[in-house]
């Protein structure tokens, strides 16, 4: 075939009819080889990418040159609509203008002349008449150019009279059939071939004009392809009434409702629509037998119905369009989904459905949404919805975002880990197997973060929902870091209670025996004998003035002191101490730093409050190296008195700073234990509270007095 292809005549113009894809490849691809070849320029035209592909594909694997030919620019594919059509209109005399253009183009650039092959799936019967008579203008023109034109068409997309208008419009006519190839041309005066060699004759050839070279063999190929097209007909028929048949089928056991009105007009020019079908379905829903309703007009057999529609029909039939509504009709009680069709010749459908429970559920769980949004929303605990898999946040509520510091934006979408919202991981997982083992999860105690890093205690509960087909968790969480902390300050409470009862009761029977040793350790240290060993008399005595001291201490825990109670100023407390705190200070190269405010007089015990300050200092100077500063600060803030002590030092252990304050709890090598819960004792009887702020840059800590 190949040979056959390359010593075609200029001027030659073919038709390819052909069964499948391959056999239409089979003889595209050997007439462009030949074409590249003979070095002509080459226009392969088709309206499918698919297409498109397969034959680049086909083309890579018979011509071992097509990367040499494409790179050069040798062969273009462009789109054969593009080419014969514009605007939805045939541009036939542009597709004749393209091709002179491309073959002016082709022989300035050195090639012989112009090989097209068009691939015409695009064509439509309202072209057809029109482009075969350009058909036969382009026959007749290009005999006069070097121009080689192939068309194809699909064998089963025409038909016997169709195929008749190809023979007559072409020089010749392929017919490919899986594989089988058969041609019919016409019998022309010889041109001259596209170069020296001589002409090799196509196979098979049967001539179709006034002069017949084998009428009977050409007769017999229209015979048979005439009668092929009135078996299509007879199938056709009978898939036509197959089709029928399951239309009727389908029409008459669907649940939607249909109806078919023809579109009329009154006397008055008004338009009416009378009904030509309906299907059990619709009658049932109207209320009405099938008989009864066709023929009828719809204002007249359904005046309800028609009322509610009126304005719709009018405006499908003028614009000739669709619309779907949904409409309450009172005499039915029932909600009706309707979609209006215009149809060809003047007729308009209504399909309908009861969607009156669908409606009702719709409304139902309208309500139920509304009453689950204002509970997750308003509900005074924090509220969630997560996944079960990730903990991924769905929702949360107001509570959520007022109680975490986070914005819904900043959550939703994330998980809790992404957030760092939980202080435990374990916590996390201990809820994922109790929900795996069917456990109920209800006031589950677990600390959380806010987002400025404070930590809290919530009482957590879950339950397992299912949101779109997919298991989530619906968890709420009650705050209860306050009564975590009254808990904890009731406990410590309960604890200096008990100690300062200890202490009262114990303190007048361990010092009376301790006064009385010192007693006789002063004489025996006097005495000539024992002038050897003054100085671990002095030891003794210093020993004992020490467990005095720590006494005095624990007595201040005692809960029967009565405060002596006096019109005064801290700052005036605070000035009388300076003296000693700097010169305790400066003797380990230690410096204290005074920033007093204009606070009012408050009732104090002078004695007490200078306790509590050189507590606090002497804790300080401890926590802090030399060449740092202990900063002393008064101030009122929302209606308090603050007494604010901060050093430089590394700070309070994580696990030590919520027991701070607790009797005999030190991190000091020879410390009692004692000194802060004074402070705290002090502070409470003072009715004031001690707060305490610390991290790896220092600890502050702030007493607030009430004025």
């Amino acid at each position: 075939m190949p040979d056959n292809f390359r010593h075609l005549h200029w001027g030659s113009h073919i038709c390819l009819l052909y069964q499948q894809k391959q056999d239409l490849l089979n003889i595209l691809v050997p007439y462009i080889q030949a074409g590249l070849e003979n070095h002509e320029f080459c226009i392969c035209l088709t309206s499918e990418s698919l297409f498109l592909q397969q034959t680049q594909m086909a083309l890579k694997k018979a011509v071992p040159e097509f990367e040499q030919y494409s790179q050069r620019g040798q062969l273009v594919f462009l789109s054969s609509k593009e080419w014969y059509l514009g605007k939805g209109k045939l541009r036939l005399d542009d597709a004749a203008h393209h091709c002179f253009t491309y073959l002016n183009q082709a022989l300035a650039r050195g090639y012989k002349g112009l090989r097209i092959s068009s691939h015409n799936t695009w064509m439509q019967t309202k072209y057809w008449n029109d482009f075969q008579n350009y058909e036969t203008r382009f026959d007749k023109i290009i005999q006069d150019y070097k121009i080689i034109a192939m068309c194809s068409y699909a064998l089963d997309a025409c038909s016997a009279a169709e195929v008749v208008d190809l023979c007559r419009t072409h020089q010749c006519t392929y017919f490919n059939c899986s594989g089988a190839t058969q041609a019919i041309e016409r019998n022309e005066v010889q041109k001259s071939p596209t170069d020296s060699s001589p002409e090799s004759p196509i196979p098979t050839h049967y001539f179709f004009d006034q002069e017949v070279a084998e009428p009977k063999q050409t007769w017999h190929i229209l015979n048979e392809m005439l009668q092929a097209e009135m078996r299509r007909h007879s199938q056709t028929e009978e898939a036509l009434h197959l089709s029928d048949h399951r239309y009727r089928s389908l029409f008459n056991t669907i649940d939607e409702g249909f109806c078919l009105y023809k579109i009329s007009r009154s006397d008055k020019g008004h338009p009416e629509y009378q009904c030509l079908d309906v299907n059990p379905a619709f009658a049932n829903l109207v209320g009405h037998q099938q008989g009864v309703l066709i023929g009828q007009k719809l204002e007249k057999a359904l005046p309800e119905l028609y009322e509610k529609l009126n304005k719709y029909l009018d405006k499908v039939a003028s614009a000739r369009t669709s619309v779907h509504i949904e409409t309450y009709i009172e005499s039915w009680q029932k909600t009706i989904a309707i979609c209006i069709i215009y149809l060809e010749l003047g007729q308009i459908a209504l399909i309908t459905k009861d969607i009156t429970e669908q409606k009702k559920a719709q409304e139902s769980l309208r309500l139920s949404e509304e009453k689950f949004y204002r509970a997750f929303h308003c509900s005074p605990s924090i509220m969630a919805i997560t996944t079960l898999e990730d903990w991924i946040y769905l929702d949360v509520n107001e509570m959520f975002c007022s109680q975490t510091g986070y914005s819904r934006e900043e959550v939703i979408g994330k998980s809790c880990k992404d957030i760092n919202l939980w202080c435990r991981d374990e916590d996390l997982q201990a809820i994922r197997d109790m929900i795996l083992r069917g456990i109920p999860i209800q006031n589950y105690e677990t600390p959380f973060l806010t987002r400025n890093g404070e930590s809290r205690t919530g009482l957590m509960s879950s339950e397992v929902i299912t949101i779109n087909g997919l298991p989530c968790l619906l968890n709420s969480i009650i705050d209860i870091s306050q009564r975590v902390q009254m808990q904890e300050e009731l406990a410590r409470l309960d604890c200096l209670h008990l100690i300062g009862q200890m202490a009262a009761s114990i303190s007048h029977e361990t010092r009376n025996p301790m006064t009385t040793v010192r007693g006789f350790l002063q004489i025996l240290k006097n005495k000539p004998e024992y002038r050897k060993d003054e100085e671990y008399f002095n030891l003794m005595i210093d020993e004992l003035d020490r467990a005095d001291s720590i006494i005095s201490e624990f007595l201040s825990l005692a809960p029967n002191i009565k405060l002596q109670l006096e019109p005064g100023n801290i700052n005036h407390i605070i000035e009388s101490l300076s003296v000693l705190m700097q010169a305790d200070a400066l003797a380990h190269d230690k410096f204290i730093e005074l920033q007093l405010g204009d606070i009012p007089d408050q009732l104090l015990d002078p004695k007490e409050i200078r306790q509590l300050l050189l507590n606090l200092v002497r804790n300080a100077i401890d926590a802090i190296e030399p060449q740092q500063t202990v900063s002393i600060k008064t101030y009122t803030q929302d209606g308090h008195i603050v007494l604010e002590v901060k050093d430089q030092g590394c700070g309070i252990p994580a696990e030590v700073l919520d027991k701070v304050g607790t009797p005999f709890l030190t991190t000091k090598e020879h410390g009692t234990g004692l000194g802060l819960s004074v402070c705290f004792s002090i502070a409470d009887r003072h009715n004031a509270q001690i707060h305490i702020d610390s991290s790896s840059s220092g600890t502050t800590f702030f007493v607030c007095f009430k004025q």
